[in-house]
């Protein structure tokens, strides 16, 4: 087996950091190389990571003066050290705020291997409530939004592997040739649903994504976007469920889409008003005035761009690999005015942890 390169990005979570590299350095396979880029931390960071790292060859410390975010950083290493060396077959991202079992990744590439996927998603795990999951990869509806399966249900019912619409970039094995091909994150995106993004491009492009329930890692659940979590960061990642759905999608799956777009419009509008609780709806009718006004000539650029340079599958596969919006609405409307939990704008970035 080839080397394989994982890329973690540090900021500003030192502890986080040194606890998971401590992991992958207990890993059952070893053949394997961290590429550890501190994104401008200020924390000390950077003369930690130096001391206790610097002269261990499996791991290569890079260090930025400003934070790139998660989509930059990570282009910057695969762009720089992962794409140009044909030795590498496949490359893993991995959150810092997460630790791996002893076997993760030897079963993450075994998975690859066996199940001939493009985009291998494992088994994410709430580490501080180990019985419940955080994702087992994404799925999308058929109103564009791209969500994490299995966020916050017990760990048993994810115990077979499937096919689905995408990893967490949080926790993601990528096939380097498909990267070559489709391209790596879309810097339209800096934090939060490039990963999303990119899972749907896979997709429809022709490549199998797949959940491994064997590659288990514990993940701390959004430390990192605890640290930016705001309103305009909900109001962007509406705004980036948007983008990717008009990037993307083939016109007839768009006009298909159309009505259930504008009829869950109109329902979160009678709900929002009868409950007195707007910001969800402000949310998203802010998001979709904004893309329509401001957004539609960069829509309109990357749409012919990626429509000009690659292949999709037929209309029909996209919207069987899609899945029906009504009941996943239902139930997000019922938890966030009944029982006050987040959204599901909300849910998404505490969920993907980016």
């Amino acid at each position: 087996m080839p080397e394989i390169p994982i890329i973690i990005l540090n900021w500003n979570g030192l502890e986080d950091t040194e606890a998971c590299l401590d992991a992958l350095m207990k890993q059952t396979i070893t053949n394997f190389k961290i590429y550890l880029l501190d994104n401008g931390s200020s924390d000390g960071s950077p003369e930690r990571l130096k001391k206790k790292y610097g002269t261990n060859s499996r791991v290569q410390l890079i260090f930025n003066q400003n934070n790139l975010g998660f989509t930059q950083g990570n282009n910057k290493i695969l762009s720089e050290y992962i794409l140009p060396n044909e030795a590498y077959i496949y490359v893993v991202l991995l959150n810092n705020d997460t630790v791996p079992t002893k076997n993760w990744l030897a079963n993450l590439i075994e998975s690859a291997e066996t199940n001939q996927a493009a985009v291998v998603s494992s088994k994410i795990v709430d580490f501080f409530e180990p019985h419940k999951m955080d994702n087992a990869g994404h799925l999308m509806l058929n109103t564009g939004e791209v969500l994490p399966i299995g966020h916050g249900e017990p760990v048993d019912k994810y115990t077979e592997g499937f096919e689905n619409m995408g990893a967490s970039g949080g926790v993601a094995l990528y096939s380097t040739q498909m990267l070559k091909t489709i391209g790596i994150f879309d810097e339209h995106f800096d934090t939060g649903y490039e990963d999303a993004e990119l899972g749907i491009r896979a997709v429809i492009t022709g490549y199998k994504c797949w959940y491994e329930p064997t590659a288990i890692v514990h993940h701390k659940m959004g430390q990192s976007v605890k640290k930016i979590f705001n309103y305009d960061y909900s109001l962007n990642i509406q705004k980036h469920i948007l983008y990717s759905f008009f990037k993307l999608m083939p016109l007839s799956v768009i006009i298909l889409a159309i009505p259930f777009l504008l009829l869950r419009l109109l329902a979160l509008l009678v709900i929002s008003l009868l409950f007195l609780r707007l910001k969800y709806f402000k949310i998203l009718f802010c998001s979709l005035k904004e893309t329509l006004l401001n957004d539609y000539s960069i829509i309109k650029a990357a749409r012919n761009s990626f429509f000009n340079n690659h292949t999709l599958i037929n209309t029909s596969a996209i919207l069987k690999r899609q899945t029906f919006s009504l009941w996943h609405d239902l139930k997000r409307v019922y938890k966030f005015f009944f029982q006050g939990k987040p959204s599901a704008i909300d849910s998404y970035g505490k969920a993907e942890g980016q």
